[in-house]
């Protein structure tokens, strides 16, 4: 049998908050890098001490966290909790939304108590002054969904029955048979981006593994998009609407006449 340990601790930094006495024989060299995670609400706790160690009353504290990416671009800024019922012991917690977009890295944080002139006290993470912290932004802690592929590229078709006006335009095609799937049943989702178009648009798959001019494509579904229209969301399952045996994906539309609108893009969601 295997057994598997976990530990709930808590993700705790210790501050200083007055180093003006600060002696000579007690110095934190550094401060640990702090982890956080992609897709939870990563809760921090601030142990706010002065120079002789002594956890201080901050009761009374407007304590502010920022965190900032690694061009000193503000990425998260929020009030701290400081009325915990532990002394000097306060906490933050980062939403999964806020680091939900950037990419995994090395995050700084700075901690500070907005004073009621509106000054800004900073808290130290040592005692050698230094006000930033770093924190280790990781992914992986949770399922996350793959990124959207874009169409953005349409060939057009001249129409036969008006040969000097292009009206029918093809996209790229785009692999919709994503690796590791895992499940019996998938959604799949097109967010359309237009311009001005009023146009039939006719969204073709195909189960083919090569795409070429033989390309048996089916068409899954027809619709028409009027001028006023400049986003459109279009959701179909599997179970429903296609088989997960489909391989590639491709958008045609119909341009009106006298129409120049186009689409923008289309954003692929599997």
């Amino acid at each position: 049998m295997q057994k598997i340990s976990s530990y709930l601790y808590s993700n705790r930094i210790q501050t200083e908050v007055n180093l003006a006495s600060s002696t000579l024989e007690w110095r934190i060299v550094y401060q640990r890098k702090v982890k956080i995670y992609q897709g939870l609400d990563n809760v921090i706790e601030l142990d706010v001490k002065n120079s002789e160690q002594k956890r201080q009353v901050i009761t009374s504290f407007n304590l502010k966290f920022v965190i900032m990416d690694q061009l000193n671009q503000e990425v998260y800024s929020g009030d701290v909790d400081v009325n915990t019922g532990i002394l000097g012991i306060a906490k933050i917690t980062i939403p999964a939304s806020a680091v939900a977009s950037i990419q995994p890295q090395f995050l700084k944080y700075t901690v500070y108590k907005l004073n009621n002139d509106n000054t800004k006290t900073p808290l130290y993470g040592d005692t050698q002054f230094g006000v930033t912290g770093t924190i280790d932004l990781l992914a992986g802690a949770m399922p996350s969904a793959l990124a959207p592929q874009i169409m953005d590229t349409f060939n057009y078709l001249d129409d036969t029955s008006d040969p000097t006006y292009p009206r029918i335009f093809y996209s790229e095609c785009i692999d919709v048979n994503p690796p590791n799937d895992i499940t019996d049943a998938q959604s799949m989702s097109l967010e359309f981006w237009t311009e001005g178009l009023a146009a039939t648009v006719t969204v073709q798959i195909t189960e083919d593994i090569v795409v070429g001019w033989a390309t048996n494509w089916r068409d899954l579904e027809t619709f028409s998009i009027t001028e006023s229209t400049d986003r459109l969301t279009k959701i179909y399952q599997s179970v429903d609407d296609y088989s997960n045996n489909i391989s590639w994906l491709r958008v045609k539309y119909i341009r009106a006449t006298d129409n120049a609108g186009k689409i923008d893009k289309v954003l692929v969601r599997v």
